[in-house]
């Protein structure tokens, strides 16, 4: 087992894998005897010395990936690249190291090579009621992270404030990044049943506090109407139209140590009405459990229900299990069920059947390639067929 996610594990670090501090930290420490690029690989420690001096740590990634099915409604292709550059600047902090408060920032290039990107691709190409990948987008430039993060005695209390990303802690597990391990929105936040379509950069606030060793608690707020692309008028709109979602969730683990690998949690959500995002108010639950068995199987159980809200889903349950997740070479089996909002498509629409296999190996220390294939019976908006096959070739390499 690497050690890219035990460091943030004895730091009661309650965030996603693609959270900013456990993708710079993944990067840093995932340091299998695969390299070949000794060149590229040697910028690790210089980048590393210059943290300990200044505190400033940055990364940068190129990803790209294409999708391709077998029975559409348009396209039988889509393809989309996104280029990040992602960091961390601590400012403040006491003399034992036990509390500190710094800058966390990630900025993006989203864009398509094809007609449609590949978060379209899934409901205009294919016919499928959701995201076959949700953060492949033609945003163009646009801020996702740009926002305060300080810390307390130990991480026992962390406190996020400013542009933030809501699925950086809601509903997470260890393979929740849809940059490194399942593509669909149905193994991602809440299963695809989280309201206010969660925008993935917007003005909010986020506390995460330990109660004990094995149970934690987190809430949060954000502006629903935030825009990404647009990320200088979310005060704005955050303080004139306050319309906003609000999350609570409640996690129990067996310690400290096991924090990311054996945890279950529920969370509950509430979602105003936004004229500006065109959905109406409602309110869900999200439960997860996910549990490492032995050193490198880890089965999970995850769902949710919603009432209106802007969620894809009324109903979503997934099951499945990873392996080896920790490691640079990780399987992914995910089998989903749902039930398309009515409230949001505006029609009531047939249950879907997901299942998604993904194989994620390292080509090198900083080069990772993906293939997966999701297979869709009944997609609700491709009423021509009754099954779908999309083949999916996904690369990344980092900095």
């Amino acid at each position: 087992m690497t050690k890219s996610f035990s460091q943030d594990i004895k730091e009661k670090n309650i965030s996603s894998p693609a959270s900013v501090e456990n993708q710079l930290k993944s990067d840093a420490n995932e340091k299998e005897k695969t390299s070949l690029w000794h060149l590229v690989d040697s910028t690790d420690q210089a980048k590393k010395k210059f943290y300990e001096k200044t505190g400033f740590m940055a990364n940068m990634d190129y990803n790209s990936q294409v999708m391709g099915a077998t029975s559409v409604v348009n396209n039988n292709v889509g393809a989309s690249g996104v280029f990040r550059v992602y960091g961390k600047w601590d400012l403040i902090g006491n003399k034992k190291g036990t509390s500190k408060g710094g800058l966390v920032f990630k900025f993006e290039n989203r864009h398509k090579y094809t007609d449609n990107a590949l978060r379209e691709f899934g409901p205009i190409d294919v016919g499928f009621a959701g995201f076959m990948q949700s953060v492949y987008n033609d945003q163009k430039w646009r801020m996702t992270n740009l926002y305060w993060r300080q810390s307390f005695n130990n991480n026992k209390i962390v406190f996020y404030t400013g542009f933030v990303d809501v699925t950086d802690w809601v509903d997470v597990h260890a393979a929740a990044s849809p940059w490194t391990s399942f593509n669909n929105i149905v193994f991602a936040t809440g299963s695809g049943t989280l309201g206010g379509l969660f925008p993935d950069g917007s003005m909010g606030a986020m506390l995460n506090v330990w109660v004990n060793d094995n149970v934690y608690l987190v809430g949060s707020m954000i502006d629903i109407n935030g825009k990404a692309t647009e990320f200088w008028k979310s005060a704005g709109t955050f303080f004139t139209k306050f319309e906003t979602l609000k999350t609570l969730e409640v996690g129990y683990t067996t310690g400290m140590k096991s924090a990311f690998l054996k945890n279950v949690h529920a969370t509950i959500w509430q979602v105003d009405a936004s004229e500006m995002v065109g959905t109406k108010s409602g309110f869900g639950v999200i439960g997860s459990a996910s549990w490492l068995i032995g050193n490198k199987f880890m089965p999970f159980v995850r769902g949710g229900w919603a009432k209106d809200g802007g969620s894809i889903y009324e109903a979503s349950v997934s099951a499945g299990f990873t392996y080896n997740i920790m490691g640079p070479n990780t399987l992914g089996v995910g089998l989903n069920w749902n039930r398309p909002s009515e409230s949001t498509f505006g029609q009531k629409l047939r249950d879907q059947y997901v299942s998604e296999v993904f194989y994620k190996f390292k080509l090198t220390h900083h080069t990772e390639l993906t293939p997966s294939v999701q297979l869709v019976a009944n997609p609700a908006l491709n009423m021509n067929t009754n099954f779908t096959s999309v083949f999916g070739l996904r690369f990344r390499a980092f900095l």
